[in-house]
């Protein structure tokens, strides 16, 4: 993986992944790119081997420095060419590309092809939808299938930063099927200039030195390394992807300075950077009083304004010149009805100080699953929640979103860390987690067969928590028309008749929709001579098995978003007169480190009843638990195929 700076300001939602490739001068004559040069060990498994890749911050000071790297691929196949093709620099008001080359050459190393103007497109970050930056990038496309594999190609340029907020991290490797022939990060300071690193994962050993002008130098190299084998059920990239964290200690961006020694430090800069920002119009003070004057506890009072906030406003990103860290004032998002994560939540916890609440503006790395290090205090975030700590709970609000329930952190903010901004320094809390017995689906199912083993459903579903976050946009953001394709898609029954549909949400403190399906399906179950073979579980898909089945030396990781669940079935079957069961019916029950699954099946007055409820806990487990693991697998999926048979009763 290339090194990424990161230059994402906070308070978008839809989030943008700069493949950032600095810059060296093109150096052909100094670099040989024959593939026949490739180790071949480094040629096993591989869609592209990363040639070279240079990586070198200059830090000029406490406002600036300079990003130079060099980078050179050559691609093996079209997966390969599919993932390096495009280049794509970002800049903006505090970022400025002063270089960009690039070259493609052939197998035995010869240039092609010399990268020219007429081949880099400029575009905005805010050219469509609800966007509004003065960010852009320069994006660089080398052509797929122009050129015979394996071809190489080198793309460099060089930046020139104003925003010391951010320092680059390094990934010289990841999990995709890219070797690495060499990699290298180095970073020169000015003498007695402080800045801060962390290593992880096994990261080559740092050497340090002095540039021929005597100015200190960290350098970081790794060769040599082959395809990453990716085993199921992978760690978080940041637990075993080698990596370099680098933040500053000072630093400065236009009139502020601040320094990110400590998550407070980090904390406090922000709330500074927005101080007095939260001042509300006389009119809209009013309608927060009026919204509020039949409320008879804070609780009451939140749920209110935070309802009252998500029909009066819209989400819009707004990234203008610091604006990516700095909110636009609560004043304007009350005029104007819109505002990015920033300012919607500032105009939040405005609105709570109007009603005597104190409240929060929280800093978290947003995304499903997304990862961060509270080991090392530096900007890990991209997003902004409002914290609530009342007396007896805390709510957290997504402010955002137009739709999304009080206090539910799905898979976008859920179970993480935030940081609190606060005026002498925050701290880091943890946002809410659900656990498998929140986060539950529910259904009920009712079957009446024909004697042809046909049959009619009638389907209720509850599902919760975060169980409930497919449904829920499925609710808000799709037309009935579309609803109903995504269910024909997704309901994994053969020659379905879909003959009505309807969804609600309630109002429980955790979310809940409800599902209610008409269904007819030729062939429920199937009808051979005098027997009718019907297989229970209907329409709950059971676990995949993955393909890697032995045993492993590293740990495993199940991630809670998708296998902290409770999922219950409860099926009524009505088996056509004169049919009896002639085999044993389906009864397994198993528990595990890992969950627990109960089948129970009762026949009486001609009706099949199963129930079925299985209870998963993800989390990091040990490699001695994986075969546990499979083997719990393995016999849910044999009891999730069993079936039973009814043959016709002699009259």
């Amino acid at each position: 993986m290339t090194l990424i700076k990161i230059l994402n300001p906070v308070g978008k939602i839809v989030f943008l992944s700069f493949l950032l490739f600095g810059t060296f001068h093109l150096a052909s004559a100094q670099s040989d790119f024959n593939v026949n040069k490739i180790n071949p060990l480094l040629l096993t498994d591989a869609n592209a081997v990363i040639r070279l890749e240079e990586d070198y911050f200059e830090i000029l000071s406490k406002s600036e420095a300079k990003l130079h790297h060099r980078f050179a691929v050559t691609i093996l196949n079209e997966k390969g060419e599919d993932e390096h093709n495009q280049m794509v620099v970002g800049y903006d008001k505090f970022t400025k590309i002063t270089d960009m080359e690039g070259a493609i050459y052939d197998a035995s190393g010869k240039p092609l092809k010399k990268l020219k103007g007429s081949d880099i497109k400029d575009y905005s970050y805010g050219a469509a939808g609800d966007d509004i930056s003065d960010a852009r990038f320069k994006l660089v496309d080398f052509g797929k299938k122009s050129y015979p594999y394996p071809y190489t190609i080198e793309f460099n340029y060089e930046t020139r930063d104003r925003n010391m907020m951010f320092y680059p991290k390094w990934i010289p490797i990841n999990a995709k099927k890219n070797a690495v022939e060499k990699s290298k990060f180095k970073i020169k300071t000015p003498a007695g200039f402080v800045f801060r690193y962390k290593e992880y994962n096994g990261i080559p050993v740092l050497k340090k030195s002095s540039d021929t002008d005597g100015l200190p130098v960290y350098e970081w190299v790794l060769e040599n390394k082959p395809v990453i084998k990716t085993e199921s059920y992978a760690l978080p990239d940041n637990e075993f992807l080698p990596m370099v964290l680098t933040a500053p200690s000072d630093f400065e961006i236009q009139e502020y300075a601040g320094n990110f020694n400590r998550w407070e430090d980090l904390s406090k800069f922000y709330y500074i950077l927005n101080k007095n920002r939260d001042v509300l119009p006389a009119a809209t003070v009013a309608e927060i009083k009026n919204v509020i004057k039949d409320s008879k506890t804070d609780r009451e009072k939140v749920l209110a304004l935070y309802k009252w906030m998500q029909s009066r406003t819209r989400y819009v990103s707004i990234q203008l010149g610091i604006g990516g860290w700095q909110t636009i004032d609560a004043t304007t998002v009350a005029n104007k009805g819109y505002g990015d994560c920033k300012a919607l939540t500032n105009f939040m916890v405005a609105t709570l100080k109007q009603a005597g609440i104190p409240s929060y503006a929280a800093l978290v790395r947003a995304g499903e699953d997304a990862e961060m290090n509270p080991d090392f205090p530096s900007s890990q975030f991209n997003h902004v929640i409002a914290c609530i700590p009342l007396p007896k709970d805390t709510i957290w609000l997504e402010c955002t979103s137009q739709t999304t329930a009080a206090n539910f952190m799905g898979t976008f903010t859920g179970n993480r860390q935030a940081l609190l901004v606060m005026p002498e320094g925050g701290k880091l809390v943890s946002t809410h987690y659900y656990d498998s017995g929140q986060n539950q689906r529910n259904r009920f199912t009712n079957v009446k067969l024909d004697e042809n083993g046909n049959g009619h459903l009638l389907v209720r579903t509850e599902y919760k928590g975060l169980q409930q976050e497919s449904r829920e946009r499925l609710f808000h953001n799709y037309s009935q028309e579309e609803q109903k394709k995504w269910l024909l898609n997704h309901l994994e029954l053969p020659n379905l008749e879909l003959d009505k549909f309807e969804y609600a949400k309630g109002k429980e403190v955790i979310p809940v929709i409800s599902e209610n399906l008409d269904l007819k399906v030729k062939n429920c179950a199937t009808k051979t001579g005098p027997r009718l073979f019907v297989k229970p579980n209907l329409l709950t898909r059971s676990l995949d098995l993955p393909s890697n089945t032995s045993e492993r030396t590293g740990d495993f990781y199940l991630p809670s978003s998708e296998y902290d669940i409770s999922d219950s079935d409860s099926l009524s079957f009505e088996i056509p007169a004169g049919l009896k069961p002639e085999t044993t019916l389906p009864a397994f029950q198993i528990e595990s480190v890992f969950g627990s699954f109960v089948i129970k099946t009762a026949f009486d007055n001609n009706k099949l009843i199963y129930s079925r409820k299985m209870v998963i806990k993800g989390g990091r487990f040990a490699a001695a638990d994986y075969p546990k693991w499979i083997d719990f697998i393995k016999k849910v999926r044999k009891a999730d195929r069993a079936q039973v048979v009814f043959i016709e009763t002699k009259s």
